[in-house]
Parts: C-alpha cells; structure tokens; sequence
C-alpha cells in the first residue's frame, strides 16, 4: 500500500519554491495586465510597478535560498576538481562553515535594516519592511542550510561526498557509464 505524503510536512519543506512560484505567477499576471492595459486601454496601472517589483524581491531572495537549498548553484570547481578526494571533501566542508557565518552575519544584518525601516512604498503605500522581509527570510534559510550541510558533511561522510564532493569530471563519467551500461 503507497504511503500518502502529508500535505504540510511537503509545504514546510518546499516553502522556499512555493513562494517563489507564487511571487512568479503574480508578477507575470500583473506585467501582463499592466502593459496590456497600458497598450490596449492607453490606462497605465499605477500599483502595477510596484507589485512586480515586490514579486521580484521575494523570487530573488527566497528562490535563491531555493536554489541553493537544491545545490542548484553555479560553482567554478575548477580549483576543486584537480584536488584529491580528501582535500576536496577538506575543501567543501571548510566552505560550508565559512557560508554558515556568511549567511548568518548577512541574515542578522537584513534584519537589522528589516526592523529599522520607516518608508512605504508611494503609490500602495505597503511598508518596505513587507518588501525587506524577503532578504531575511532567503538568508535565513541559507544559513539553515549552511549547518545541515555542513553536520552532514561532518557525520554523514558518504552522503556529503555524493552530493558535494564528487567532482564535475567524475559526475560527467558516472553519467556516461550509466548511460551505457
């Protein structure tokens, strides 16, 4: 018997896409309502800007934090790839706790600014801080991240050195072996 998956155990994990598609779907809907309007009804829609640029905003931020969530990231390996197994695996691990702090100092300052915010926004008049949030929560969840990396690379050896390890030459010829094969 397949095992249903809980709805809002999906929806906690996948929060980071889901916002993302949302903030996606809205600024399309509203960049084509606006230049239809704008060009068929010669009526510009004056909040429409600023939606976009709020929609913008989160995809930005939360589906960075999306992408990076997935290992999703462009990374130049070509450092990394002429390293042995042991000093790559050194490498990345040392990166992650670097990110951690990274993200962290980055999150706690977003936030900083976040709260000391005053300005709204002209025409809908929403509080920037609703438009500031987006960076918090996107580095918020990096630096979420960055840890369970980070102790599964610390812990977990072999899972991290599947994930993160493997150098791009040894993925591209496990793929072509398997293809083979």
């Amino acid at each position: 018997m397949k095992k249903r998956k809980n709805p809002l155990l999906w929806l906690v994990r996948n929060w980071e896409e889901v916002v993302t598609a949302i903030a996606v779907a809205v600024m399309l809907v509203v960049c084509i309502v606006t230049v239809l309007a704008r060009k068929v009804l010669n009526y510009g829609i004056p909040w429409g800007t600023e939606v976009c640029n709020f929609c913008l905003v989160y995809t930005t931020f939360i589906g960075g934090a999306a992408a990076y969530k997935r290992n999703q990231h462009f990374g130049m390996d070509f450092l990394t790839d002429h390293m042995g197994p042991k000093l790559r695996y050194a490498v990345k691990l040392g990166m992650y706790a670097l990110q951690i702090g990274l993200f962290g100092v980055l999150c706690w300052l977003s936030l900083k600014y976040t709260l000391a915010s005053r300005k709204t926004m002209s025409i809908s008049r929403i509080p920037y801080k609703w438009l500031d949030l987006a960076a918090v929560l996107g580095f918020a969840s990096m630096t979420v991240y960055s840890v369970i990396f980070f102790v599964t690379g610390v812990f977990d050896r072999e899972t991290f050195k599947k994930r993160f390890v493997t150098s791009q030459a040894q993925a591209l010829a496990e793929a072509e072996k398997e293809g083979k094969a």
